[in-house]
């Protein structure tokens, strides 16, 4: 066969027959097409008239062609093909078989998307939640309290109680932003303080009974007070909707277990770094208030103890008297929302070093 002479598909764009056809050079300006059972049809077509859809990996050019006619070729395009578009996109093919390339970019996307998840996400949704009216959060966060009304039951703590610790909030630690403080008794929530987005904080009696001084409690109250100044559920929210987006782009599923575990991985390591940034904003509010931060820190670990205890009595449950190494990790302190409480307190004890 000739070597100016290539295979095709041509498709004359009036029907959508795919005809077999031979290309060949018809000058430097222009190519014949011949198709047909025996060749016996003919059209000229000019390289001005024509368009070339670039190849990926392995799939070779298309070229459109005026009146909707298209030639699909079964190898890359001949030397003799006089189309200026042909270098650029022959470079890009090339391009898409090189290992090193194709190493590179595999590399570069996972870097690109580490640093998006790792820094871009956070970032962004930091902005957006501090530019957001505080009206926006209201919604959400009535129903956020709502559900927690539902787990939980009224308090039984006396009023007289609750309306002296209500007074020690806003002394020390409301400010400018003073929140709605509640009492409920916890259940299946045990000890426990919430920071609701509509600027709600909900103590449980359980909680108020655990503290052995009212700083301790102070301290609890002003960590609350760091997450709803902070916007931390909201910045939260984003964070997750953020890397839902993203994978959702990228597996085109958003509901598979194995997509939606790296949410909960990621959205859990954003909640620690609130978790963090709350305690040192009830840390400064403590001993801008003259209040021993050591009160925090004893708080924390009796929260610690009483954590080590329930496992040690669960564990002592199945299997005897086995008890629970407090040191020992296990993975799925990966998925836990807090930091490790005695790294938490370890950090107080650091700050408060560093204040004398």
């Amino acid at each position: 066969m000739n070597n100016s002479v290539v295979n095709a598909t041509y498709y004359d764009g009036k029907i959508s027959k795919p005809y077999q056809a031979q290309i060949s050079p018809d000058g430097e300006q222009s190519i014949i097409v011949r198709y047909g059972e025996n060749l016996e049809l003919v059209q000229h077509y000019t390289y001005q008239d024509m368009t070339l859809i670039g190849a990926l990996g392995h799939i070779q050019p298309v070229i459109e062609l005026k009146d909707d006619a298209r030639l699909d070729f079964h190898e890359p395009l001949p030397n003799w093909f006089n189309l200026h578009e042909k270098g650029r996109w022959h470079s890009i093919w090339k391009l898409e078989r090189s290992p090193a390339l194709i190493l590179f970019s595999v590399i570069f996307v996972v870097g690109f998307a580490f640093a998006l998840v790792k820094w871009g996400i956070p970032a962004a949704a930091h902005v957006v939640a501090n530019q957001l009216p505080a009206t926006a959060l209201n919604s959400w966060g009535d129903q956020a309290e709502k559900y927690i009304f539902e787990m939980t039951e009224p308090s039984e703590l006396p009023k007289a109680r609750q309306d002296v610790l209500l007074k020690k909030y806003q002394q020390l630690v409301a400010e400018d932003h003073p929140a709605k403080v509640l009492f409920r008794s916890g259940g299946h929530i045990g000890a426990n303080a919430l920071a609701i987005p509509n600027n709600t904080i909900i103590v449980t009696d359980e909680l108020v009974e655990m503290a052995k001084d009212d700083y301790e409690l102070i301290g609890v109250l002003a960590h609350e007070q760091g997450h709803l100044v902070q916007r931390h559920s909201l910045q939260q929210s984003l964070s997750g909707l953020g890397i839902s987006i993203i994978l959702l782009m990228i597996t085109g599923d958003g509901s598979d277990i194995l997509t939606s575990l790296p949410v909960a991985a990621v959205g859990a390591s954003y909640s620690r770094d609130f978790e963090s940034e709350a305690d040192l904003y009830a840390l400064k509010m403590m001993s801008k208030q003259n209040i021993p931060t050591i009160h925090f820190a004893n708080f924390l670990q009796r929260m610690e103890d009483e954590e080590q205890k329930e496992l040690q009595v669960e564990a002592g449950k199945e299997k005897g008297e086995t008890k629970s190494d407090p040191d020992k990790k296990s993975w799925t302190d990966f998925f836990q929302s807090h930091p490790a409480t005695k790294a938490r307190i370890e950090a107080v004890r650091n700050y408060q070093s560093h204040q004398h």
